[in-house]
């Protein structure tokens, strides 16, 4: 190959496609031509060695080396596993699906003529990593599907050349690690997925200036600090970083998201949510923070959340939440402390809740001014005898009370008939002694559960009531 070629066929990177022994360079050429167009060099040496190069890397480049170029290219797209596409259908197909194709290899320009395509599907295959130029000519790409490869490295301007893209998958491959320039230029990106790899670190602000990106996944990896890797997202509204091993939230993290209205960050092992902890979320609606190690929860966390609609704080190491956490929470409809060692709590400031759940704590006594709360979930607390309102709002909207496992001997069934729209009621696995009008009075009662012992008898004595064995 001529010197004058360098600057004009030689690329960045050197990607070898086989190498093998043969008699004569004939075979050599052969085996380029039955390579197509993922055949752009190869080299013949006196030892009679042939070697198929897709790129060449201009810098590393010895001029005496015996190297041709192959200056026909073949209108085929040929993969690794001998399977090959047309270069005809790249340039008409709008959708293209090479999933379950065992490719391991995607040559730097092989797309460049596809400026139709919106859909590229190259999930399910062997992929390890993505070189820059990869999909160099994609200009109308839409949507590119890389999960369930084994990818472990992305080059720095690996999608530099798809200013259309708005979703990406990248989830279940082996990712540990997101360069801060990965994501530069994709202006039109939406969605980004890269749930299941392997991810350690983050680069800051790696997702910065992205004004239509919506929504991140990072669930399910091995990150361990949530530290301000967003900037200038004025779309973002959903945020998943459950399931990793988080211990910290930087205070800045989410310091100028007052449109983020989900995060997910459930399943980590956060100890500790201070005042700051989601400073900036003002817009925030929904948060969970359930299955995490969370011994102490700052009194004024939630001013920087007071629109939050739903709250999951359920499976953490608390035992006393104080009343003033909720003063705030005016907006709530849904909070969720199951499994939070608590002895006791008052939410009587939470006007508008709607569904609360509260199982398998110490609670020996409930009862609270709730008047819009529409079900009531205590199973598995010491409540022993119920002989008070549990809600004590006057026309309270209770539809669905659940107190099985709560070691009650004796319910007060007058208190429950003050209830006007109870229509479901589990009272199983208590020590309870029923006596047969136990259900006479209710308006609205449709579905009891209770222990196998009653189920016969309350069947027949109120065939308009459906009865279940919990």
């Amino acid at each position: 190959m001529h010197p004058n070629y360098k600057t004009n066929i030689l690329y960045d990177k050197t990607i070898l496609i086989d190498r093998f022994s043969t008699i004569s360079r004939l075979f050599c050429i052969k085996k380029c031509i039955s390579l197509d167009s993922s055949c752009q060099f190869f080299e013949f040496t006196s030892s009679k060695i042939c070697t198929i190069f897709s790129s060449f890397n201009k810098e590393n480049f010895l001029w005496e080396n015996e190297i041709h170029l192959r200056e026909k290219k073949l209108p085929r797209i040929h993969f690794l596993n001998g399977s090959f596409v047309e270069r005809s259908q790249l340039l008409s197909s709008v959708s293209f699906n090479l999933s379950r194709n065992g490719i391991n290899l995607i040559a730097p320009f092989v797309f460049e003529n596809s400026n139709r395509t919106t859909t590229l599907d190259l999930s399910f295959n062997n992929l390890t990593l993505i070189y820059s130029n990869s999909f160099y000519g994609m200009i109308n790409l839409k949507t590119l599907n890389l999960r369930f490869n084994q990818i472990s490295q992305l080059e720095s301007d690996a999608f530099k050349e798809l200013p259309s893209l708005a979703d990406l998958q990248l989830g279940y491959n082996s990712l540990r690690y997101l360069n801060g320039n990965i994501f530069d230029n994709l202006q039109s990106l939406q969605e980004i997925n890269l749930e299941f790899n392997q991810i350690e670190s983050i680069e800051r602000y790696t997702f910065k200036n992205l004004n239509k990106l919506w929504k991140i996944s990072l669930n399910n990896n091995f990150l361990k600090l949530l530290e301000p890797i967003f900037y200038n997202l004025s779309a973002f509204r959903i945020l998943d970083v459950s399931s990793n091993q988080i211990i910290f939230i930087h205070n800045d993290t989410f310091k100028t998201f007052d449109n983020l209205k989900d995060i997910l960050i459930s399943e980590n092992e956060i100890l500790e949510i201070n005042s700051e902890t989601f400073k900036g979320a003002s817009g925030l609606e929904r948060l969970f923070i359930n299955s995490n190690k969370i011994k102490k929860i700052d009194e004024k966390f939630t001013q920087n959340v007071a629109n939050l609609i739903h709250l999951d704080i359920s499976k953490n190491n608390l035992s006393l939440i104080e009343t003033k956490i909720f003063n705030n929470l005016t907006e709530l409809q849904t909070l969720n402390l199951d499994f939070c060692n608590l002895k006791e709590i008052n939410l009587n400031t939470l006007a508008k809740l709607k569904y609360l759940f509260l199982r398998n704590n110490f609670i020996n006594f409930f009862s609270q001014n709730l008047g819009s709360l529409l079900e009531l979930r205590l199973t598995s607390n010491p409540l022993g005898n119920l002989t008070y309102p549990l809600i004590t709002s006057p026309n309270s909207a209770l539809t669905a009370l659940g107190i099985s496992y709560c070691q009650l001997k004796y319910i007060d069934f007058d208190v429950l008939r003050n209830y006007p729209n109870l229509k479901f009621l589990n009272i199983a696995w208590n020590p309870l002694n029923l006596s047969n009008d136990t259900f006479n009075g209710f308006k609205s009662l449709m579905k009891v559960f209770l222990k196998a012992d009653d189920f016969n008898r309350f069947r027949i004595l109120y065939p308009n009531i459906t009865f279940e064995i919990s």
